[in-house]
């Protein structure tokens, strides 16, 4: 009787314990990417009504992009990347160490799709660019 009450107070106590000691439960760290329609193909930077004339072909691979614009080879990357819908997401783009701006990548179809800043130029309110004016275009 006395061996049957020590038993059950000592399998009491571990499966109090047995939380404190054992590592807790997270969720996985899982990075969020761009569809892979958006990565599987080479893509051309294009420019709003309000800018120069840009057509700069630009590959990506996973959250990393490689910009080649004028002889140059530019490497940019997106940080931060969450699915709001089905065709925006939005996230962070690191232009370099020190650059980086808040946007949307706004995905119109399998041909076309937008970086949108947060803030821009010319827009009143936050992520309110378009094809004419504020937004980054990329079409194939």
């Amino acid at each position: 009787m006395i061996q049957s009450k020590h038993l059950v107070a000592l399998t009491l106590s571990a499966g109090m314990l047995l939380p404190v000691f054992c590592a807790p439960l997270t969720a996985s760290a899982k990075t969020t990417y761009l569809p892979s329609s958006v990565r599987s193909h080479t893509w051309y930077r294009l420019t709003d009504g309000s800018q120069g004339g840009f057509h700069d072909k630009t590959t990506f691979k996973g959250n990393h992009m490689t910009v080649k614009s004028y002889g140059h080879t530019y490497h940019w990357s997106l940080t931060s990347l969450k699915k709001h819908s089905k065709s925006t997401y939005y996230g962070r783009l690191h232009y370099s160490k020190k650059h980086s701006e808040l946007i949307k990548v706004k995905i119109v179809s399998s041909k076309h799709f937008d970086f949108i800043p947060k803030h821009s130029y010319g827009t009143i309110g936050s992520y309110k660019g378009t094809d004419r004016v504020g937004a980054i275009i990329f079409r194939r």
